[in-house]
């Protein structure tokens, strides 16, 4: 599970870490961003990803608080895309979670 309830939510640290790769996009975004972890925090996790434009790096914060609110659809994977895990899962959509229409 990504987001775990500890008094308050965090994510899980020990589902995403610094090396993560991530495909995320918040529901205000018309597509998505793929990129690769380079902090994760209880609170904040730091995606740097190549933009359009050559020889510079980009980076975006994706917030706890926002996913767990379910503002953001991510992907992501720990061994080198063997194994692809989304959040929100199927299970959330069905209980009225969705909110990619």
């Amino acid at each position: 599970m990504l987001v775990v309830d500890a008094d308050r939510q965090i994510f899980n640290l020990d589902e995403i870490c610094r090396g993560t790769l991530i495909y995320a996009r918040h529901s205000t975004w018309q597509e998505g961003q793929t990129g690769i972890v380079t902090e994760a925090s209880e609170g904040t996790i730091r995606v740097q990803y190549p933009p359009a434009i050559q020889n510079v790096l980009n980076h975006y914060f994706i917030p706890v608080k926002e996913v767990a609110d379910g503002e953001w659809e991510i992907r992501y994977s720990n061994n080198g895309l063997e194994t692809v895990l989304i959040y929100p899962d199927k299970s959330q959509e069905e209980n009225g979670g969705n909110r990619w229409n």
